[in-house]
């Protein structure tokens, strides 16, 4: 049956913020993020979404999300975060050198989707503060 349910598109909900003052996150919005179908199941991805909405929030706690500009950033690092879960959900280590490279992929991958979600928060952090350091290669 679960064979049945890849590569079909997973169908769009909105996902209510535990923080009533922060912006939900839908499904399609994850979407844009990552490649999902319903082999991994609606109530999967949901939880996922509001366990990166947890982690984005405990990271912003301080932080009015008003601005067309913020919400996009919230929603951004929500997803990434969300992605990133996902993918260490996904991670695949077995006895074999085949698996240890594809386990070592996804936790590169994660990475990556991690660096986002800190550029995202570091983005709504230092708003108004002006440009963060950045280093000059000469």
């Amino acid at each position: 049956v679960k064979s049945m349910l890849v590569n079909v598109p997973v169908s769009d909900s909105e996902i209510q913020n535990p923080e009533p003052d922060r912006p939900n996150v839908s499904i399609n919005d994850l979407l844009a993020q990552v490649r999902l179908d319903q082999s991994k199941g609606e109530a999967f991805i949901s939880e996922k979404i509001i366990l990166a909405m947890d982690n984005i929030n405990d990271q912003t706690l301080l932080i009015l999300i008003d601005t067309d500009r913020k919400i996009r950033y919230y929603k951004r690092a929500v997803c990434y975060e969300a992605a990133a879960l996902i993918a260490e959900d996904n991670l695949d280590f077995d006895t074999t050198s085949a698996g240890q490279i594809r386990g070592e992929n996804q936790q590169v991958k994660t990475q990556a989707l991690r660096r986002t979600v800190n550029y995202c928060i570091g983005s709504l952090v230092n708003e108004g503060k002006g440009k963060r350091n950045r280093v000059s290669l000469i």
